[in-house]
């Protein structure tokens, strides 16, 4: 999280162009007039906090997505974009199952980041359905691609429910994501044999509801969690309660806070989820 204007700052025409050019790559593209509605759900006591909170999301457009991945890739030891240097065989595969879903975009992404869009590059992509038939063995690497990870939840059920099967001989297998919680990071590297590779790690402090949070007091925290249970009964606090401020480019995570993303009868996100 960022930190957020002092409490009390005057929510005018400049701080709103803050937020219009710092959310403009989302994809939906939040107006003047969306984070002006957004704004008109709390209350005018705790339009404030409301604002803090917008301060504070750490927005990760696509162009900084595309920065991390080529730092990541640049960091693997073995690789090479010459293949005469490369250490055995890679393979980069988007870490989530079906077409569509947030692996294929980062996949796509990580392409046109790293300057791998070209049909000489095909060989080294592939879909996970692809691995058992590639036959990776000791020397080999898989790297897996997807966007976030908040609880590793996900992460450690996939790994055991299919890749760990798919991997049996041996391969080295990297997950590199854009951004992943240290609470994730600690339940991957328990719980699965992936090299976790992250472009921002959010520890405890990024937690709006922590304790450890300190950029937002105790009574601004009980302020935003009625909003947020108006906008989620089930994960007030965020799915897994990760309680982050965080956005990314094609989506917003149901990890970070409700009154950002959810949709309900009594709410209107300013980051709505694709469907």
């Amino acid at each position: 999280m960022l930190v957020p204007m002092p409490v009390g700052s005057a929510i005018d025409a400049r701080r709103k162009n803050r937020w219009l050019t710092k959310f403009a790559s989302y994809w939906s593209n939040p107006t003047r007039g969306a984070i002006e509605d957004w704004l008109d759900q709390f209350s005018k006591e705790d339009r404030d906090v409301a604002a803090r909170m917008l301060d504070a999301v750490l927005f990760i457009d696509q162009a900084h997505i595309y920065i991390k991945f080529r730092t990541l890739l640049a960091a693997l030891e073995g690789w090479s974009a010459d293949p005469q240097q490369r250490v055995g065989r890679w393979a980069f595969v988007p870490f989530s199952g079906s077409a569509g879903e947030s692996g294929d975009t980062m996949t796509h992404w990580f392409r046109s980041a790293t300057g791998m869009t070209q049909k000489k590059y095909n060989d080294l992509f592939c879909y996970r359905s692809e691995i058992l038939a590639k036959e990776f063995g000791p020397e080999d690497t898989i790297v897996l691609i997807d966007d976030f990870a908040g609880t590793g939840t996900q992460a450690s059920d996939a790994w055991r429910d299919y890749f760990s099967e798919l991997v049996a001989d041996g391969p080295r297998v990297i997950l590199m994501l854009v951004c992943a919680t240290s609470a994730a990071a600690s339940k991957i590297a328990e719980s699965t044999d992936m090299s976790l590779h992250a472009g921002h790690v959010l520890s405890e402090p990024d937690n709006f509801f922590s304790n450890a949070c300190v950029q937002f007091s105790q009574d601004e925290k009980r302020k935003a969690l009625a909003y947020c249970e108006r906008a989620s009964r089930s994960d007030p606090k965020g799915y897994g309660n990760c309680g982050l401020l965080l956005v990314l480019a094609h989506k917003c995570p149901n990890n970070s806070l409700p009154v950002l993303h959810s949709q309900a009868r009594k709410w209107a996100p300013l980051f709505p989820r694709r469907g």
